[in-house]
């Protein structure tokens, strides 16, 4: 059976929640749900995990969720594949994620992760995508579905930060991670590699 983005992003809740609680765990989130009454743009991540911070600041609980061994051990390898798909096109313009950095970006965010899955979408829409994802989330994850759309991805990520090396503005993508569905498996994994 070939699995849809909807089955996927299902999967990836329930695998999830082996580090996750699953009441902070949910699928096509509006971020903005809130606010309504704004009038503003409303992403909708394709699946987010909390605690959300729609009425309040949640930059400590991150933090502390940051500094939990198996959220570590998680993100540490998710940053490991992250940095190896950035590098894949060379080094210049690419400045590699590492986990103490990454643990201070965004500390307004509206939640821990916010992951976005990408497959049969334009490249603007990729762009919006990642900015979503690295806007709203502690940490930013966003999953191409194809190698094309990994590709994509990667020089998007490399674009913007050619930008700030150019001196021209730009959007900090610093806490943004680009790992393949097989990627984040392996990531998921890691507790099991630990159980053992």
């Amino acid at each position: 059976m070939i699995m849809t983005v909807k089955h996927y992003q299902n999967y990836l809740s329930g695998r999830l929640s082996q580090y996750f609680k699953s009441d902070l765990i949910v699928t096509e989130w509006s971020s903005m749900i809130d606010e309504s009454d704004l009038k503003i743009y409303s992403p909708r991540l394709d699946l987010a995990v909390g605690p959300f911070a729609t009425n309040q600041r949640y930059g400590k609980e991150y933090d502390n969720m940051l500094n939990g061994a198996k959220v570590e051990r998680l993100i540490q390898r998710l940053i490991k594949h992250s940095n190896k798909n950035l590098k894949h096109f060379g080094d210049d313009f690419v400045q590699l994620t590492n986990y103490e950095d990454i643990k201070y970006q965004n500390y307004n965010a509206r939640c821990f992760l916010a992951i976005e899955i990408e497959n049969q979408v334009s490249r603007k829409h990729l762009m919006g995508g990642a900015i979503n994802a690295a806007a709203l989330g502690r940490i930013g994850i966003v999953i191409p579905w194809t190698d094309e759309k990994l590709r994509a991805f990667v020089r998007l990520v490399r674009y913007l930060r050619y930008l700030g090396y150019a001196e021209k503005n730009t959007f900090n993508t610093e806490n943004l991670l680009i790992v393949t569905k097989e990627q984040l498996d392996d990531a998921l994994d890691t507790m099991k590699t630990d159980e053992n």
